[in-house]
């Protein structure tokens, strides 16, 4: 919610300016110091204001605002399904386990870390770690960890669901998994995990 403010804030930036040079231009056309504009100074500044208000608006909204709602859109709807080659960060996790290079793993992370809030990126994190790395203590703490970085309370508490489905199927990490389910349902008891959390202490998805 507040990234979205602030994306909203600056969109808004350039009308907030518009409506400033609307206030100095029109004192100058009303200007009795002898410094008025005629009226075709006037509409032509006027003119001159719309048109880049509308160019820095195009560029705001397609090249930045628009893409983002998408991917939010995509990601809240349909769980970021999506070929891996239409996202750099998934065609690289992608890489990393069909060419089994694990080496390469600290760059998928630095790729996480460019867009922490982003749900995705910590899933497929975690989905490199299970499977290439056969490390679930590993994968579990990158959802717990997206966790803490994501911005909606319902993707929290996905990404530490997952995090307990991961530790219950190891013997040793149960007791683990189970203090993990009780954060969830202490942080989040209203969300669909947490009260899936409530519900089925022990069981899996």
């Amino acid at each position: 919610m507040i990234r979205l403010f602030f994306q909203l804030v600056v969109a808004l930036i350039p009308v907030y300016v518009f409506a400033i040079g609307i206030g100095i231009s029109t004192m100058a056309l009303t200007d009795a110091g002898g410094t008025k504009w005629s009226y075709s100074q006037w509409i032509a500044s006027m003119l001159l204001g719309v048109l880049v208000l509308v160019v820095t608006e195009s560029f705001i909204f397609r090249l930045w605002l628009l893409p983002k709602w998408a991917q939010a859109l995509s990601e809240r709807f349909y769980g970021g399904t999506y070929f891996p080659t239409d996202d750099p960060l998934a065609s690289l996790a992608q890489l990393i386990i069909d060419q089994h290079c694990g080496e390469r793993v600290p760059e998928l992370e630095k790729l996480v870390l460019s867009d922490p809030s982003r749900t995705r990126g910590w899933m497929e994190l975690a989905r490199v770690a299970e499977i290439e790395l056969k490390d679930l203590q590993q994968a579990a703490g990158y959802m717990l960890t997206g966790a803490r970085k994501v911005g909606r309370k319902e993707d929290a508490a996905m990404l530490m669901w997952r995090a307990v489905t991961l530790l219950h199927r190891d013997q040793v990490s149960r007791p683990r998994a189970e203090e993990i389910r009780r954060e969830l349902m202490q942080r989040y008891p209203k969300t669909t995990y947490g009260r899936l959390a409530a519900k089925s202490p022990g069981e899996q998805e």
